[in-house]
């Protein structure tokens, strides 16, 4: 009797161990991105992630959040809407607290509603269109946020910085049609410049993954513009500017965050030289340094895009609005996040508007010299 009763003991006592065993190891929080990990923008994706990931192990390696680590899992939205949408099925049902990304706003509009259903806080990061935290009826994405700027301000910026830096009183502007992100952009700073006193001398357009643009660029130079407005991501932007170039193009191009990827800039040859671009806050900026060199040592010296940054602040503000929450539940982690004021991130101090949940924070300026991205200063337009 008592020899069972002791194995009855043993067993028991087993089992709380095996069973205080498991809940130390599922003391984890689990924070998902999504972002385009294959493709042509693959470079953009693989940074946050690998951004995200380098700031969890440090908070995992100073304690964790609440007594839990973090966990960062990813998945391959593809730079496509429906990829973006299986993505964030997926990371829902491995029971995350809240999913970053993405940087497109094509993809992340149809994210936020499904996030805002499942509450799940949806931070996106360069996904600059005012329609991924208010929908077109003005209704607030209860559960959708983003880190970075907003079309209008950037537009405003670069609309701003063409008068009052470089001086400018024409512009043409050539938009992708097939882009929520160009169009909302050429629209912002179309009403800035003209605003201001500038004329919009050409408006021209075109789609994604055209070969020839030589008809709108010749409708342009006969204007002779001071700047044009170029607010396409990636390869197109090279094959634009070269084009433009080889046609006696003379004046300034300037460009959103969509130019913010050095081999596209290498790609585009001396036809950037000397353009600007705007740019979340960027490696430029000193305070960044310290990471970099972090980001270079933990990634065999692959040099981090900006996307990278976006992956620090999300994981450093989704611990900050934890800790401030008291606990690792997303509808408390929403109502944080919802009211940051101060929050100190890399990419500047940030505060955000509760009647968007967007945003106030600098916009960053990059030119092209001798054939590299180099900082010019951070901006903020008036009225904002």
């Amino acid at each position: 009797m008592k020899r069972g009763f002791r194995v009855w003991v043993l067993l028991a006592l087993s089992i709380v161990l095996m069973s205080g065993a498991a809940s130390a190891e599922d003391k984890v929080i689990k924070i998902g991105y999504i972002g385009a990990l294959t493709g042509d923008t693959a470079v953009w994706g693989q940074a946050g992630l690998n951004g995200m990931k380098l700031t969890a192990q440090k908070v995992n390696d100073t304690g964790g959040v609440l007594g839990y680590k973090i966990e960062v899992l990813g998945q391959d939205g593809k730079g496509k809407p429906e990829d973006s949408l299986n993505a964030l099925s997926k990371l829902i049902d491995e029971g995350v607290i809240a999913v970053v990304g993405t940087n497109f706003s094509s993809c992340s509009i149809p994210m936020a509603p499904i996030a805002t259903a499942k509450k799940i806080p949806l931070l996106a990061t360069a996904a600059s269109d005012p329609k991924v935290t208010v929908d077109e009826t003005g209704k607030l994405m209860e559960y959708s946020f983003r880190i970075g700027f907003i079309d209008p301000f950037q537009g405003r910026v670069l609309a701003a910085f063409a008068q009052d830096k470089l001086n400018a009183k024409t512009a043409a502007v050539l938009t992708d049609i097939g882009s929520d992100y160009s169009y909302g952009l050429s629209s912002y700073f179309e009403e800035e410049f003209r605003k201001n006193g500038g004329e919009i001398v050409a408006m021209e357009q075109g789609r994604s993954g055209d070969n020839d643009f030589r008809a709108q660029l010749s409708k342009i130079k006969t204007y002779k513009p001071d700047v044009v407005l170029i607010p396409w991501i990636d390869k197109d932007v090279a094959l634009i500017a070269k084009q433009a170039r080889e046609l006696g193009i003379e004046a300034v191009f300037l460009g959103g965050d969509g130019w913010d990827n050095q081999d596209m800039i290498s790609m585009a040859g001396s036809s950037l030289e000397g353009c600007y671009y705007t740019s979340q806050p960027s490696f430029g900026r000193e305070v960044t340094r310290p990471y970099y060199e972090e980001y270079l040592k933990a990634f065999n010296n692959l040099k981090p895009e900006t996307e990278a940054l976006f992956g620090h602040d999300a994981v450093a503000w989704i611990v900050d609005a934890l800790n401030r929450a008291g606990k690792a539940d997303p509808v408390a982690l929403k109502d944080a996040l919802e009211n940051t004021q101060g929050f100190e991130g890399l990419m500047g101090t940030m505060n955000i508007d509760k009647a968007t949940h967007n945003p106030i924070k600098p916009c960053s300026v990059m030119t092209i010299k001798d054939g590299k991205i180099e900082y010019v200063g951070d901006f903020m337009p008036k009225g904002f």
